[in-house]
């Protein structure tokens, strides 16, 4: 029989081995951030053609930073703020009912909730259509767009666009790694999965292949 501190001393070596194992096997996720607007055709089709559909087969090697805001003048108004968006104000809805949503709802749902509304391409309209298609009580969501409480939100993403250097001048405005180059812009428009299967430097899962 094993004494306890042979036990101890082997559960010592195994767990060493282990954490030597990760240190060289693991890697970092790639972090892919990404600005779009709701009424933007370019945002529509990333985020349907690319980046929704490379989540849904790389999310374990990959973080999502999704933030809804693009080309705004904002202003302070009486409690909250006034937005004018580049395509009109139902895009400055849109992109409210979204932020609203990523703070209400687990990653899974927002990101499925927000491609869904940019298939439809009908920003707030889109709301009870795709609540109802993805089994979302959109009450919170709704109740947020259409207060103060969404305007702080949006704020507060405008506050985190504004710190990005180089600044954005395009939407969608896309950064792998909290890095921004116009190749790597143009390339993940084309084909995310590329970017990010050679972002990853840990070995490649299949569906890089």
């Amino acid at each position: 029989m094993k004494s306890v501190g042979a036990v101890v001393w082997f559960g010592a070596i195994s767990l060493v081995s282990l954490l030597s194992v990760g240190a060289v096997n693991g890697a970092d996720p790639v972090k892919l951030t990404v600005f779009f607007e709701t009424l933007c055709s370019d945002s529509k089709r990333f985020v349907t053609n690319q980046m929704y559909p490379v989540w849904q087969d790389l999310k374990d090697i990959m973080t999502m930073d999704v933030n809804v805001y693009g080309k705004v003048n904002e202003t302070a108004q009486d409690e909250g703020y006034a937005f004018r968006c580049q395509h009109g104000p139902e895009e400055c809805h849109g992109n409210m009912m979204l932020t609203c949503a990523k703070n209400y709802l687990p990653e899974e749902q927002f990101l499925a909730f927000s491609n869904c509304v940019m298939e439809t391409f009908l920003a707030t309209v889109a709301e009870e259509i795709c609540a109802e298609a993805l089994g979302i009580d959109p009450t919170a969501i709704h109740n947020c767009w259409n207060s103060v409480e969404g305007q702080e939100l949006l704020h507060n993403v405008g506050e985190v666009q504004g710190t990005l250097d180089p600044p954005l001048t395009y939407v969608p405005w896309i950064l792998i790694n909290d890095v921004f180059t116009e190749e790597q812009l143009e390339a993940a428009q084309k084909d995310l999965r590329s970017v990010i299967c050679n972002a990853y430097t840990g070995e490649k899962p299949p569906q890089c292949n």
